[in-house]
């Protein structure tokens, strides 16, 4: 089965890099942020990070038509989450940003999909996706 299509949520230091190198292997990748500034400055070919060299993988996959970004996950064969997780107080971990991921793409989950978890999580966040998922209403029985 080819899955050409990655959806990246999070454009950090981790989704940004990894959204550049699939992109530039050939990869259709909609790279998904929160921040409007963020997604303008991509679409440009241009970053909003400080990476050695990011600038002109970016630039490059942005060219090629492979690297898209928007406020919005669409429809694609991957799905990789990589969000901030920052904790509360008494360092407690905070995934509330990945609960907000999982919930922005169920609608675009069908059967076959791979979902990564990128982001720096505590044990049982996994099975708490596959619970989102499921209260979303994504049949998770064959992702």
């Amino acid at each position: 089965m080819d899955k050409n299509k990655v959806c990246i949520i999070g454009l950090g230091y981790i989704g940004l890099p990894t959204a550049a190198l699939l992109a530039n292997r050939g990869f259709n990748v909609h790279g998904v942020d929160v921040k409007k500034s963020i997604i303008d400055t991509i679409n440009n070919g241009d970053i909003h990070i400080v990476e050695p060299d990011l600038d002109e993988y970016v630039k490059k996959a942005v060219e090629s038509g492979h690297l898209k970004a928007s406020l919005q996950p669409v429809g694609s064969d991957v799905f990789i989450v990589a969000v901030p997780t920052p904790f509360h107080d008494g360092y407690i971990p905070n995934i509330d940003y990945i609960i907000d991921a999982t919930k922005k793409i169920a609608p675009f989950i069908e059967d076959g999909n791979i979902i990564i978890l990128e982001s720096t999580s505590p044990v049982g966040t996994t099975e708490k996706m596959q619970s989102v998922l499921k209260e979303e209403g994504v049949d998770i029985s064959n992702i």
